[in-house]
């Protein structure tokens, strides 16, 4: 069967329009995520700087694990939100002037890559200093932050 070359090229033209659609959904689809997967780490971030637990909490999966990564050994620190409760109450009491800040990220899927400046007090003297740490999620929620050895900003 021949199909007609106007035909076709119709056809053709109607197959492209539709693939081309298809992939700016995709590419929108995935720079959606890729905003909100950060929204929820500046959510994040906002309650820690506001030592507000419970609200750091509600961006994290019930299994959440707080890594660190220290003399080249991967220690965790917490392996659920009850651990991590308790861990951010202790960290707040030792340093109840802590807060950080994003400085620079790379997203890739639900894995995204922060240089954050953590900032302490003491005797009246701010310092700060930064680390690299990884944030994974799943279904748009923190489920792992690993820390990286911190160093002068």
């Amino acid at each position: 069967m021949k199909i007609p070359s106007a035909r076709f090229t119709t056809c053709a033209r109607y197959a492209f329009s539709i693939l081309f659609v298809l992939s700016v959904f995709s590419f929108q689809s995935h720079a959606q995520q890729a905003t909100a997967n950060l929204d929820r780490i500046a959510s994040f971030m906002q309650a820690y700087n506001a030592h507000d637990i419970d609200a750091m909490l509600l961006n994290m999966t019930e299994d959440v694990k707080w890594l660190n990564v220290a003399n080249n050994q991967l220690v965790a620190e917490t392996a659920d939100k009850n651990q991590l409760h308790e861990a951010m109450q202790a960290h707040f009491k030792a340093k109840p002037n802590a807060r950080s800040q994003i400085k620079d990220s790379v997203v890739l899927g639900d894995t995204i890559a922060i240089v954050e400046e953590a900032f302490s007090q003491h005797n009246g003297i701010t310092s700060s200093q930064c680390a690299m740490s990884i944030y994974q999620l799943r279904n748009g929620l923190i489920s792992s932050i690993t820390y990286y050895a911190a160093a002068k900003c």
